[in-house]
């Protein structure tokens, strides 16, 4: 009987101990997640040019950015790194993320529900006559939307996104690679080989990748202006329309 109880005890230690390495690792990758996050909002690109927004929208539940197929060229070497957050990705794409006001940031920023995301929206979109402005709008331009982060199994590399959105046809989709350094920092990867951008000034037009025989046509927004040139690692090509 008491060697039973011994042991019992022995099984709770170790499930006790287990429980608290998970929650360990969970939290660490929270931790990295929101790292990841603040540095994409750290001064973020837009499609109109630099960040001039008082103050940060952001939505407050994930969605993968565009195109939905990842366009990400890693080097040979990190082929199978990359493949293993492509496995993340594709088994928690449908899954959002409810954000969390956890963002290390110079900017003040606000999370969105769906119904203020949706009315922010709206606000933008042209309509006849005058519109009184939105007040908790004042001094904004861009809605942000986070994609999830998914990782690497030794939880290194990491693939996310972020897009903007100023109206109509005014809008910026980026994908991004980060890797974690051994001080603990996160730093960006160009690996990736295409951006999504919108202007109301232009017409849709379709763009593909340069340099492939077989090349992926992704729909472009815009003229390939040079912050969407430098934006991406590789040469782009502007074709006509299919």
């Amino acid at each position: 009987m008491r060697r039973s109880i011994v042991s019992l005890l022995a099984l709770c230690a170790v499930a006790h101990a287990f429980q608290q390495g998970v929650a360990s690792a969970v939290s660490e990758r929270e931790k990295d997640v929101y790292s990841i996050y603040s540095l994409m909002l750290t001064n973020p690109q837009t499609s109109h040019g630099a960040d001039n927004n008082e103050r940060y929208l952001i939505r407050m539940f994930t969605a993968p950015t565009s195109p939905q197929e990842p366009c990400v060229r890693p080097p040979t070497e990190r082929e199978a790194d990359f493949q293993e957050m492509r496995t993340d990705y594709e088994q928690r794409k449908a899954t959002p993320r409810q954000l969390k006001p956890e963002f290390s940031i110079s900017k003040p920023y606000v999370l969105l529900s769906v119904d203020q995301a949706e009315t922010f929206i709206e606000s933008r979109m042209p309509k006849p006559g005058h519109q009184p402005p939105i007040e908790r709008f004042q001094g904004v331009t861009d809605l942000f939307t986070l994609s999830d982060v998914y990782f690497s199994k030794r939880g290194t590399l990491a693939l996310t996104g972020i897009s903007t959105f100023c109206g109509g046809l005014c809008g910026l989709f980026q994908w991004k690679v980060f890797e974690k350094l051994e001080s603990g920092q996160w730093e960006e990867r160009r690996w990736i080989t295409c951006t999504a951008i919108a202007n109301p000034a232009t017409r849709p037009k379709f763009y593909r990748k340069a340099g492939s025989g077989d090349p992926e046509k992704f729909v472009r927004f815009g003229k390939t202006v040079a912050s969407f040139v430098e934006s991406t690692p590789n040469q782009v090509a502007r074709v006509a329309p299919y």
